[in-house]
């Protein structure tokens, strides 16, 4: 326990500083790049059904959704959006529906590769399965697994 709890020190730490740069309307998501995955959900509001769906699995597989280095943002219309614990503000949450088109009333789940790539583009709600399954079968998550198991 003691190993995640010094993980997730260091995120935070690195989170905080990517999440507040120097233009607060901006997220640098390229600061994540090789590090973690990122899935963007974004919904009219965080009482939204299909959101509360992909949340609640989330919070089920905490364990699973760390082994494989995911972080979640959570993009709202209405009321505060965040990275894991931490706010985003209002413009912060503009510059991300602009930056992946998110139309007014949209629900949409975007996973974003180690690489900085978009592998999964998909209308909420979805299942985490589904997310897991597609990281799994990236050649990166491939080589992790192999090194977790020697």
């Amino acid at each position: 326990m003691s190993r995640y709890l010094l993980i997730w020190i260091l995120l935070a730490g690195m989170l905080v500083g990517s999440v507040s740069g120097k233009n607060q309307d901006q997220v640098d998501l390229g600061s994540y790049q090789w590090k973690n995955r990122l899935l963007i959900l974004f919904a009219p509001s965080e009482k939204d059904l299909s959101y509360q769906s992909l949340k609640e699995q989330l919070q089920r597989r905490t364990q699973e959704v760390q082994t494989r280095d995911l972080l979640a943002f959570h993009v709202f219309e209405t009321g505060d959006g965040r990275l894991a614990q931490l706010p985003l503000n209002k413009g912060q949450v503009l510059f991300l529906r602009k930056q992946f088109s998110i139309k007014p009333g949209q629900r949409m789940a975007i996973l974003i590769g180690k690489d900085g790539e978009v592998k999964l583009r998909r209308e909420l709600p979805v299942d985490l399965s589904e997310i897991f399954s597609v990281i799994d079968a990236m050649p990166m998550r491939q080589q992790e697994m192999r090194e977790w198991a020697k």
